[in-house]
């Protein structure tokens, strides 16, 4: 009976080539995004201090911290009334050294008057006059002005503080613009499109560097801005150069809808876009196997492991100049132990 049994069938199952997704690379021109951090911080800020000694006699409900103020409006008033009578005393004794002057100017054409007599006239005129002018300046720091739209970002003096010249009053600081100071290694500079020297002195050439800013509470939002200049130096530790980024109307006090607010001291993560492009061939990231190898795919779908140069990597992409590359299929998906001259299915 067991030699007459039959042999079971055997079940030879033969393993089908793995399925990838392929992609023909380009070399085409690509723009290479480049990714920073830094803090927002006020283009124009100002520790005020008193020029004049005196009582301040008036404080600006604005004048707190966070206060919103507008150019020229008075902040701080310190009691003006001796400053008054100085320039009352002063604009009376220009106009007496006036008259002098022009009486001398007569009797000289007369022939009466010497030439020292002449000149004491004219000197006497002019100090006068500088003491009127310095009477007139006097009175005018009576009232703390700023010459920007700002916000208070200190307050050091109150309401009945005497204060003398040199006292600190508080710390403003300008709303119109805000910079952001964004650290770049010596990879990423030459892709940033910092701007030259020159462009510095000239205020009509055009910034041709974009900067999208983001903050972690809302990533989703944007805010534009563009870089302003390069502060041209390397840190000694870091090895960082450091590309100043400028924005306006940080606070959004035009309201803007929309439109995202980045206040002092926000830490913000910027996208430097240069208007400039490079011709690259730009390969998924999914696609690159180590930062050095992608998988080759040859017309009868074979593969071939192809070491690459990267030229810089980014979350997406990565960056080649090598022409080989140019029009060849490659594998976007992971082959496990995958060996050169393996046949795949392409999807």
């Amino acid at each position: 009976m067991s030699t007459a049994k039959k042999e079971p069938e055997k079940n030879i199952s033969s393993s089908k080539p793995p399925i990838v997704s392929a992609l023909y690379l380009k070399r085409e021109d690509v723009q290479i995004p480049i990714v920073s951090q830094g803090m927002v911080a006020p283009l124009t800020e100002t520790a005020l201090s008193a020029e004049i000694s005196g009582e301040i006699i008036e404080i600006s409900p604005k004048f707190v911290v966070g206060g919103i103020f507008k150019k020229g409006e008075t902040l701080i008033k310190i009691d003006p009334k001796i400053y008054e009578v100085a320039y009352k005393q002063a604009k009376a004794l220009k106009d007496q050294r006036q008259n002098e002057y022009e009486d001398s100017v007569k009797i000289r054409k007369q022939g009466y008057l010497s030439e020292s007599e002449y000149l004491a006239a004219v000197s006497a005129l002019a100090a006068a006059e500088a003491q009127l002018v310095k009477a007139e300046n006097d009175l005018d720091n009576t009232n703390i002005r700023l010459p920007y739209d700002g916000m208070v970002r200190e307050k050091s003096a109150d309401l009945g503080q005497y204060v003398n010249i040199g006292n600190k009053l508080g710390v403003t600081f300008s709303t119109d613009f805000a910079e952001v100071r964004l650290p770049l290694s010596d990879r990423d500079a030459p892709f940033a499109g910092l701007p030259s020297s020159n462009s510095l002195t000239d205020p009509s050439a055009e910034k041709s560097t974009t900067v999208h800013f983001r903050i972690d509470m809302n990533p989703s939002k944007t805010r534009p801005g563009y870089i302003e200049r390069s502060e041209g130096v390397v840190d000694e530790k870091t090895r960082m150069i450091f590309a100043v980024a400028r924005l306006e109307d940080p606070y959004n006090l035009r309201n803007d809808e929309d439109t995202l607010a980045l206040p002092m001291g926000s830490f913000v993560s910027a996208e430097i876009l240069s208007n400039e492009s490079y011709n690259f061939v730009r390969i998924p990231r999914s696609a690159i196997i180590n930062n050095r190898q992608v998988i080759l795919i040859d017309s009868e779908n074979k593969i071939q492991y192809k070491d690459i140069d990267l030229i810089r990597a980014d979350e997406d992409y990565g960056y080649i100049s090598d022409e080989f590359f140019d029009g060849k299929r490659i594998s976007i998906t992971p082959i496990e132990d995958g060996i050169n001259g393996m046949i795949v299915r392409v999807e």
